[in-house]
């Protein structure tokens, strides 16, 4: 818990640089107390982190230490092991791994359709990273019928509004790479998003400003430029007044 709490002070403020030197010293201290539970934990963070930073050579060296913890101890069948191994995943997709993020994928979602309800939130996440990876394979189809699933999960809910924006996005690219810009279903889909960042029910802290940076260069690809600037704006407030 200090972690958490000194790690989302850095990510409040944006401070990547900070947030990875916090981690990895305390995954040194893990393997100094052979606290493999501690350690695995940490490196979980450590895998979203270089996924954010870019560090391919980080991001390998944490995934193969991610699957050697999750062995060790013994959570591999487990749904917080999955959960690991889904972030593994989507590190592995990121850096171009993609045969091995898929053979990831599959194994999350047999422990997920096992341990889960099928309404669970965490398929969500699962469906729409999983979705991208379709979408890198060329399995547009596929894709888009998970990235429907995630959608069906998070419009449900205002806490879970900025994922499935980021849903309709990645749908967007999905329709642009299948059919070209001219596909008549982009725009209806970055209207969706945008109406969403626009919700006002939706807490404007440090996950709006990560979505919002997220997201505004899709918007300016698309030609939404007013709405790339806003959220660029937006998110540069939030995390400056922090």
């Amino acid at each position: 818990s200090r972690i958490i709490e000194k790690l989302d002070a850095h990510f409040k403020k944006n401070d990547l640089l900070g947030a990875q030197r916090l981690l990895e010293f305390w995954q040194a201290e893990a393997l100094s107390l052979s606290d493999e539970s501690g350690e695995l934990s940490v490196v979980n963070e450590l895998l979203g982190l270089y996924r954010k930073i870019s560090y391919k050579a980080g991001a390998e060296r944490a995934i193969i230490r991610a699957e050697e913890l999750l062995s060790k101890t013994k959570r591999e069948d487990t749904v917080s092991g999955a959960t690991v191994m889904l972030n593994a995943a989507t590190t592995c997709k990121a850096f171009g791994m993609l045969c091995k993020a898929l053979s990831l994928y599959e194994r999350v979602f047999e422990i997920y359709k096992a341990k889960l309800s099928p309404d669970d939130t965490l398929f969500s996440a699962f469906y729409n990273n999983y979705s991208t990876a379709l979408v890198d394979a060329e399995c547009y189809e596929e894709a888009l019928d998970y990235y429907s699933r995630a959608v069906s999960i998070t419009e449900r809910s205002v806490s879970t509004l900025l994922d499935c924006a980021i849903t309709y996005i990645n749908m967007a690219h999905l329709y642009e790479k299948r059919d070209g810009l001219e596909a008549s279903e982009i725009e209806e889909l970055l209207l969706k998003a945008e109406e969403i960042f626009d919700d006002e029910r939706i807490e404007r802290g440090a996950y709006y400003a990560f979505v919002a940076e997220k997201c505004a260069p899709s918007f300016d690809y698309f030609g939404f430029f007013m709405t790339a600037l806003n959220l660029k704006k937006k998110s540069r407030e939030i995390y400056e007044g922090a």
